[in-house]
């Protein structure tokens, strides 16, 4: 475990678990990453709340590792994703790739033309794949885009590359796919273009943002090792979000646990998986169903609902809901990911 030389807000080391794991030098760096929305400005008035959809987020991620960013709905969880790709700018924070020249780029220095050399080692594969993808485009025109964007190849070069990465993606015979446009496709089959669409550049860095959560469970798991398979053969590192706890580990060897905007828990994933510390992890895993219609899971006491995420207090984010909370709780800082149990990082006083 690495402890960065810089200090948050509040004064408290960085700590970015994950460097061990793997490669020794990290593919991917985020220190104390915010983002923060206005609320309720106007043209001549400053708005004074803000949504904290991110929070202080930091970790590693290594060359060839799957992070999982795993919690429900609102929890911060996309946001972090599409800055990791320079889609939004943050708030506050350090973002830091290692690019395909093995240089490590700080996104914040990045001007035009930097980032679109930069989209060469970084890309995204949404949710939706009946949103994402152009209806007017055909599956080769969708498939070569990035390659027509950043200038790569000439026209049988690109004709080339895009019918191995068809045969890779699964979406063979070719010429039965080539020249199909979205709505001639199925879902599986659409999400595989967007795979293709995604991996063409054979990027460094790929976010995954709950790809398979739009598809029929029957396709799923297909879709979950092609990915796998990509990802062993490009050597990419894959940072995979997702609210199911049985697709991250099916897909990571980590997960980090989020909440309001913040890291509550991160380790390995059958770590956390088998032995959860945080009490919002425990509920989390809790709601996963098991295959055994005699198997009686122990109730996990947390109360309400989640909180909003507006000028949240100083205090713990997880103190109104929390079956452990205390006065420490109450009159502190949301507490810092501390060391557990070897690797394992947790953000809890009493747990």
């Amino acid at each position: 475990m690495t402890i960065a030389a810089t200090t948050t807000a509040s004064q408290q080391p960085v700590i970015h678990p994950g460097a061990e794991s793997g490669s020794s030098a990290p593919a991917l760096v985020v220190e104390d990453l915010r983002k923060y929305y206005p609320v309720g400005g106007a043209l001549f008035r400053k708005a004074t709340s803000f949504i904290h959809a991110v929070d202080g987020v930091s970790f590693q991620v290594a060359r060839g590792e799957s992070l999982g960013l795993v919690g429900e709905s609102g929890c911060g969880k996309t946001t972090t994703a599409k800055m990791l790709v320079k889609l939004i700018e943050p708030t506050d924070g350090k973002i830091v790739v290692r690019d395909r020249h093995e240089q490590m780029v700080d996104l914040a220095t990045l001007g035009g033309r930097d980032t679109k050399l930069f989209r060469r080692s970084a890309q995204m594969i949404y949710q939706d794949p009946y949103e994402s993808l152009n209806p007017r485009r055909t599956v080769f025109d969708t498939i070569a885009e990035p390659l027509v964007v950043q200038g790569i190849g000439s026209l049988h070069d690109r004709e080339s590359r895009v019918g191995r990465m068809m045969s890779q993606v699964g979406l063979t015979p070719i010429g039965n796919y080539m020249f199909r446009f979205p709505h001639e496709l199925s879902g599986g089959q659409r999400q595989r273009v967007a795979i293709a669409r995604a991996l063409i550049l054979e990027p460094t860095l790929v976010v995954a943002d709950e790809p398979t959560s739009m598809l029929d469970v029957s396709v799923r798991s297909n879709i979950m090792q092609l990915m796998l398979d990509m990802r062993e053969r490009l050597n990419a590192t894959f940072v995979y979000i997702t609210h199911d706890v049985a697709v991250a580990r099916y897909m990571c060897d980590r997960i980090a646990v989020m909440y309001l905007g913040k890291i509550i828990e991160i380790g390995r994933t059958e770590d956390i998986l088998e032995h959860p510390i945080h009490p919002y992890t425990r509920a989390l895993i809790s709601a996963v169903p098991v295959p055994d219609p005699g198997f009686v899971r122990p109730k996990v006491d947390i109360k309400g609902g989640i909180a909003r995420p507006v000028d949240p207090p100083k205090r713990c984010r997880f103190y109104d809901r929390c079956p452990l909370a205390s006065k420490v709780c109450e009159d502190n800082d949301h507490p810092p990911l501390t060391p557990r149990d070897g690797d394992r990082l947790v953000a809890c006083y009493n747990a």
